[in-house]
């Protein structure tokens, strides 16, 4: 699939923006296929080497957790389906631990009182895209997305999460804490559709970003839109450096500003690392990022 549309804004905008979908070339990508049936409590971590196709079906109220660790030397494609039978929980956590271009397309469809919880962190990487739709088709099912980024000059990412608001009462919950550093260029679109027969639901989404360099680029778009009544949806976004009064407040205790940047972009990625939640992932994230050994430190 030569030029493939990507990570399409579900209402399209100034196409001068450039924010309304990307292109790549998939054509070349060769996937493997992996099927995962869960129906009890289990833990299941995947290390994901190459181009792949996972399809997670969870049923029998299972409460569970997968870990797919990303981390590959060429291009690769990986598409993940999850279907959410009524009653289940499932954490997905997806790390990206820099590659030369990645594609990742997650679909998840949940049933009455299913809940999906996202932990997304990328680790750098020169070309990273990663699009999420979460269908909320049952009554009372939810979806949280906690979202984690650090990118240095020459990476660059693009992020569209939408979460489609089909049942009564359902409920997402988005939050994204990122740093960017050199020339690195991030786009992150998140999208709160409240369709027609949605009635009691609520939506929210927050960015937090932190530019180290006046270099960086960044373009946070939140998308809200309404076809019901009902419902509570809102939205949000800090963008910056350092504020002066904080700055000083750090310096006046010691710390020069190279260190204070570090502290703060840590204290970011910390806040994702740690809705994880399993601790040998946690670890291996530690060591990706140079910050020394887990055990020391927590």
């Amino acid at each position: 699939m030569e030029n493939t549309k990507l990570n399409i804004l579900p209402v399209p905008t100034f196409g001068s923006l450039g924010v309304n979908f990307v292109r790549r070339d998939i054509e070349e990508y060769e996937t493997n296929n992996k099927l995962l049936d869960i129906d009890n409590n289990t833990l299941i971590r995947e290390d994901i080497t190459g181009s792949s196709d996972y399809k997670i079906n969870v049923k029998n109220n299972a409460d569970a957790i997968v870990v797919q660790y990303v981390k590959v030397d060429g291009k690769a494609l990986v598409d993940t389906q999850i279907k959410a039978e009524a009653g289940t929980r499932l954490k997905l956590v997806q790390i990206f631990d820099g590659s030369v271009q990645t594609v990742s397309r997650l679909n998840a469809t949940l049933e009455d009182n299913a809940s999906l919880e996202l932990v997304l962190l990328v680790l750098g990487g020169n070309d990273t895209v990663c699009e999420t739709v979460a269908a909320l088709d049952g009554r009372c099912s939810s979806f949280k997305a906690d979202i984690g980024y650090t990118l240095g000059s020459g990476d660059n990412l693009d992020i569209n999460l939408i979460a489609d608001h089909n049942g009564r009462k359902t409920d997402s919950q988005i939050l994204v804490n990122g740093v960017l550093d050199g020339n690195a260029s991030k786009t992150f679109k998140g999208t709160i559709d409240f369709k027609n027969g949605s009635a009691g639901s609520k939506g929210a989404e927050q960015e937090n970003v932190l530019v180290l360099d006046e270099k960086a680029v960044n373009k946070t778009v939140p998308v809200i839109l309404c076809a019901e009544e009902d419902v509570e949806g809102s939205h949000g976004a800090t963008i910056g450096r350092i504020d002066d009064k904080q700055a000083f407040y750090m310096r006046s205790r010691g710390f020069d500003e190279q260190k204070l940047y570090e502290l703060l972009a840590r204290a970011r990625l910390k806040q994702v690392i740690g809705a994880i939640g399993e601790r040998q992932t946690e670890s291996r994230i530690y060591k990706a990022l140079d910050w020394g050994d887990y055990d020391e430190q927590e």
